[in-house]
Formats: structure tokens, C-alpha cells, sequence
């Protein structure tokens, strides 16, 4: 599920990719848009996260779960995700899933992957129609300022 959504390849080891949370928060913007404005990323010079930025990144991460309405029984805690706590992350990974594509509750698996989440992800669009409204407004007012001031 991740890969797909993220078209990323994770590496063997999935605990250590998952523990210092950007793909957490990468998945929840994936889901929501600016659900989590402020990810911190290993950069290639230093490509391990220090404990307090992951803790961040979880912190945000789980937080932007409850918001986006994860069931409390679902949720893993920031010391699931930073002890590579699999099981818990899974089940809280699955329940965000769910609640995007709108499952029942009991319908959710952790296991399972679910094929209509990747579907409803690429039918909707980024762009919805007042944004697209206001940017040519913007546009077209910035036109007429142009032709105004240099003809």
C-alpha cells in the first residue's frame, strides 16, 4: 500500500524506513493534503534523522491521524513507531487507509490491501474547481494590470 501510494520502493528492512516517520507523513499528505506541513527528511550528507526530528515526524504523523478521524483502538502510539513496533504500525496504517476510502470499521484488516483505495486516489483530482476559479481570476486580473501599465 505505501509503495503504490507514494510510488516509492521500500527497502527490505520496513521497520527501520517506517521508524523515523517521514513516510508516515508522507502517506497522511498523500491522503490529505497538507495534513502534516512540516516533515523532516533525511538529506543525503546526514541520512539518519536525529531522535527529536523523528519524534516529530511521529508526533505530526499521529496527530494528523486523529484529525483525519482514525478510531482511538486503531491508533499507534509515538513509542510504537520510534521501537519499529510493526504490528501497531500496520493496524494504524491500515485504519488511515479505511477511513480515506470510507470502509465500516469492521471491514478494516491490516493485512489487506485494498484495492479500491488506489482507484479513489487517482480519480480525485488536486485541483478542485473554486481553486481553479480563483487562479484564473488571478490570472486574468494580472493580465489586464500588465496590459494597462505597458501599453
Amino acid at each position: 500500500t505505501l509503495e503504490s501510494r507514494l510510488k516509492i520502493t521500500l527497502p527490505e528492512d520496513l521497520t527501520e524506513a517506517l521508524s523515523n516517520g517521514t513516510i508516515l507523513c508522507q502517506l497522511v499528505n498523500q491522503i490529505r493534503p497538507r495534513s502534516v506541513s512540516i516533515i523532516h527528511i533525511p538529506s543525503p550528507a546526514v541520512p539518519k534523522l536525529s531522535s527529536a526530528k523523528s519524534r516529530l515526524n511521529v508526533e505530526n504523523f499521529i496527530t494528523a491521524c486523529r484529525k483525519l478521524g482514525v478510531p482511538e483502538p486503531e491508533m499507534c502510539v509515538c513509542s510504537d513507531v520510534l521501537l519499529c513496533k510493526l504490528p501497531a504500525m500496520l493496524r494504524c496504517v491500515a485504519a488511515l487507509v479505511a477511513v480515506e476510502v470510507g470502509e465500516p470499521e469492521e471491514d478494516r484488516s491490516p493485512y489487506r490491501a485494498s484495492p479500491a483505495s488506489s482507484s479513489s486516489s487517482s480519480s480525485s483530482s488536486l485541483l478542485s474547481a473554486d481553486f481553479l476559479f480563483f487562479y484564473c481570476s488571478a490570472m486574468a486580473l494580472l493580465y489586464v494590470i500588465y496590459c494597462y501599465l505597458f501599453t
